[in-house]
C-alpha cells in the first residue's frame, strides 16, 4: 500500500535531518510563487530552506569525512561555515547515491 504524501513527509520529518546543519526538519506549507504554486514540504528552520533531508547516520559520516579529509568540493567559494555545510551536504548526496545504486544491484 502506497503512503500518501503527508504520511511520507511525517516519516521523513521523524527519521531524517537537514543535510546542511543536521538539525530537525519541519513540515510547512510552502508558497512557491504568487500565482498559486504551494504545497507541503520539509523545511529546515535553522538554514531557512526547503530540505529533502538525510538519515542522521549518513549526516554524521559525511561530517566526519569532510573533517578528516578536509574535503572541499566548492573550491571557488570562500571557506566559511556556509562552505563547510555545503560540503557536508554534497558528501551526503554522494553517499546516498552510492547506497541507492547498491540497492538496485
Amino acid at each position: 500500500m502506497k503512503k500518501s504524501i503527508k504520511e511520507q513527509l511525517i516519516y521523513r520529518r521523524e527519521n531524517y535531518v537537514c543535510k546542511m546543519c543536521g538539525g530537525a526538519l519541519e513540515i510547512r506549507m510552502i508558497i512557491y510563487n504568487q500565482y498559486g504554486g504551494e504545497g507541503l514540504d520539509l523545511y529546515c528552520p535553522h538554514c531557512q530552506r526547503v530540505e529533502y533531508g538525510t538519515t542522521p547516520e549518513i549526516y554524521e559520516l559525511a561530517k566526519k569525512f569532510v573533517d578528516r579529509f578536509e574535503f572541499n568540493y566548492f573550491t571557488d567559494m570562500e571557506e566559511n561555515e556556509r562552505n563547510y555545510q555545503l560540503n557536508i551536504s554534497k558528501v551526503c548526496d554522494i553517499a546516498e547515491w552510492f547506497l541507492k545504486s547498491e540497492e538496485q544491484n
